[in-house]
């Protein structure tokens, strides 16, 4: 016969993935409540996705919504997870970190022999609500491209090469780093591929740069903090 279930701490279900999955739908909703007037290239991958499946699409992202909600608030009951506490202390330190990404960033740059990028927006949208529309896609879908599923992605097949190689020791000492490095190249080249104007030794440092920050607080901090980081540096940028 088991004992009474020991609370859980709000540090420890902040971490908990059914929690992450809630934070993140309120970025999916700011982004889609204005999606039309603030173009993602990382959205328009799941357009593309969904034009591809046909009527069936729509449907399938419903449903497979509806499950990971269900699951998500099933989960937080089945654990007594203190859900309110941890969402607050997980959204407010993404906010917190999306403060310190530009200033971060900043002295990276200015120690790069490159020099500084300019901070200009093509394509940014006229109005306050599509540009947090933007801001809350860019930190959504580009981190669950870019770190949930390429840096992770890359660190799992690169495991997978040393422990074949026979470098056990080296595993867990390169697969991270050489994975952080192909994916923060990726996502500066994506990001310099999408933009108007010639891309110069300054932008792609600044976006490699940022790749590299982002791509070390998912490892450190978990997806729904980098996601709202990355969401609120991008809004006062546009914003300010």
């Amino acid at each position: 016969m088991s004992g009474p279930r020991r609370p859980v701490d709000p540090i420890t279900a902040a971490a908990d993935p059914a929690l992450t999955l809630l934070l993140l739908l309120p970025l999916g909703l700011i982004h889609l409540s204005g999606w039309r007037r603030a173009g993602s290239a990382a959205f328009g991958f799941v357009l593309q996705l969904l034009e591809r499946l046909g009527s069936a699409g729509s449907w399938l992202l419903a449903a497979g919504l509806a499950i990971g909600v269900l699951w998500a608030v099933g989960r937080i009951r089945l654990l007594g997870l203190p859900w309110r506490t941890g969402a607050l202390f997980r959204l407010g330190e993404g906010v917190a970190w999306g403060f310190l990404l530009g200033p971060a960033l900043r002295l990276l740059t200015s120690l790069a022999p490159v020099g500084s990028p300019p901070l200009a927006w093509a394509g940014t949208p006229a109005d306050w609500h599509g540009r947090l529309a933007l801001a809350a896609g860019a930190g959504l879908y580009e981190e669950l491209l870019f770190r949930a599923g390429l840096l992770a992605g890359l660190r799992l097949l690169l495991r997978g090469f040393f422990r074949g190689l026979g470098w056990q020791g080296a595993e867990p000492v390169l697969s991270f780093p050489l994975a952080l490095f192909l994916s923060s190249l990726a996502f500066a080249l994506a990001h310099a591929w999408g933009r108007e104007g010639t891309v110069g030794a300054a932008d792609l440092t600044f976006l490699f740069l940022a790749g590299v920050l982002l791509g070390v607080l998912w490892r450190l901090r978990g997806l729904a903090v980098v996601a709202y980081a990355h969401a609120a540096y991008d809004a006062i940028l546009l914003l300010g």
